[in-house]
């Protein structure tokens, strides 16, 4: 089998032959996500929209992942594996490049003439970003800055990913109260708008949901999703699952007719070891490796369950009840973040399972009384419409006349 680090070279050398000879084509965008492996964030939902609402725009999802691939193909959703020529191809004459987690989500887009980017926000900032962590003291981020490593990240540069996420011609927020946390994030270049989050459409489209995969046996049931963040960027502990260990708890849960979903941060997965086979009972199913898109687990959760996780942006939406279980202390111990939610009113928190428990008997009892208050949605939510896709598109537009 030909070594990964040598058939990026080989593929980066063709790309960049290719994308000298190749023009942009306009009206042709290419989309990728979480670092080129699957398909979803606001790269599935936004081309969707296109594919839906503007044919007239020649649009493809760009991925490494060959099961992707033939997903979309089934599904009939234009698609091409980057490490091919078609995806050289596509990428090379592509006037509109989207990310969603990194740059390099799509490889071998370089710079050229009338080329233009855009980085689909993956969750509104509460821990402090890698960019920023980068800069302190003290963070190891593993990049190292050995001679060694200096080269391959030239390399890397030149044949693979020549643009930063800071070349986006702008970011979206979904307020205010975002924006002024994100515009440092972007070093205060990139311009944020308030938009809203192209993902969080898929929460006003019931139709479409109902028909995304989720697990089976569920009808019926009162569904509480546990959605922790990552620990240390994928370097650290795994959260522990509640319950796991509570027959009393679990019984509770039958009796009423309560199910379980515990989805870890898709970081945390490097830290599963091989043959790994998650705990599983009759009322708590742990989803981590199923691929399950999260704004699917987020629409059909009757309660969320998370930390320091963005997903609780996402929830909002629902005005459903929301528990944040604190189990250690991520503020210190970990990357940090920007503001206390604790502050902000947004949900209900407990530090450990007995006190997590009370609080869903609580939920479960006396459900409207625990949902958010209607301001707290609209301060982090200047929009609750599911119309983001269409600001998203107008504002590109409106970009593209200018330069036109």
């Amino acid at each position: 089998m030909v070594d990964s680090g040598f058939r990026k070279l080989v593929y980066g050398i063709a790309a960049r032959l290719v994308s000298a000879l190749v023009p942009v084509k306009k009206g042709y965008w290419v989309f990728g996500a979480d670092y080129g492996h699957m398909y979803r964030e606001g790269s599935k939902y936004l081309l969707e929209y296109m594919l839906r609402h503007h044919p007239e725009y020649q649009c493809c999802f760009i991925t490494r992942s060959k099961d992707v691939c033939a997903l979309l193909r089934q599904s009939g959703i234009p698609c091409a594996n980057n490490y091919s020529l078609k995806g050289i191809w596509n990428v090379a004459r592509a006037e509109c490049v989207f990310t969603t987690q990194v740059a390099s989500d799509v490889l071998f887009a370089f710079k050229k003439r009338n080329r233009r980017y855009f980085y689909l926000m993956h969750g509104m900032p509460m821990k402090v970003a890698l960019g920023v962590l980068r800069k302190k003291k003290g963070w190891n981020d593993g990049s190292g800055d050995s001679l060694c490593d200096r080269i391959k990240s030239a390399a890397s540069h030149l044949l693979l990913v020549d643009y930063k996420i800071t070349d986006s011609e702008f970011v979206s927020a979904t307020s205010d109260f975002f924006k002024h946390w994100m515009e440092p994030e972007f070093d205060n270049i990139t311009p944020v708008k308030v938009l809203g989050m192209p993902r969080n459409d898929a929460l006003f489209q019931p139709t479409r949901m109902e028909h995304e995969k989720w697990i089976g046996r569920c009808d019926g049931k009162f569904i509480i999703s546990y959605m922790p963040t990552h620990r240390l960027y994928g370097r650290g502990k795994v959260a522990p699952s509640p319950f796991e260990n509570r027959p009393d708890v679990q019984d509770w849960m039958k009796k009423n007719g309560v199910v379980l979903v515990v989805k870890n941060h898709p970081n945390m997965l490097r830290q599963f070891p091989d043959g790994y086979s998650p705990y599983e009972s009759p009322c708590i199913k742990d989803i981590t490796a199923a691929q399950i898109d999260p704004m699917t687990v987020v629409y059909h959760s009757d309660v969320l369950i998370t930390d320091y996780s963005s997903v609780w942006m996402d929830y909002l939406l629902l005005r459903r009840p929301m528990v944040f279980y604190i189990y250690d202390d991520f503020v210190h111990n970990d990357v940090g973040v920007y503001y206390d939610i604790k502050e902000e009113g947004i949900g209900h928190f407990c530090y450990s399972e007995d006190e997590l428990f009370e609080l869903i008997k609580k939920i479960k009892g006396n459900y409207d009384a625990m949902r958010p208050r209607e301001e707290v949605v609209r301060k982090f939510h200047k929009y609750v419409d599911g119309d983001s896709c269409e600001r998203y598109f107008n504002e590109i537009s409106k970009g593209r006349h200018a330069a036109g």
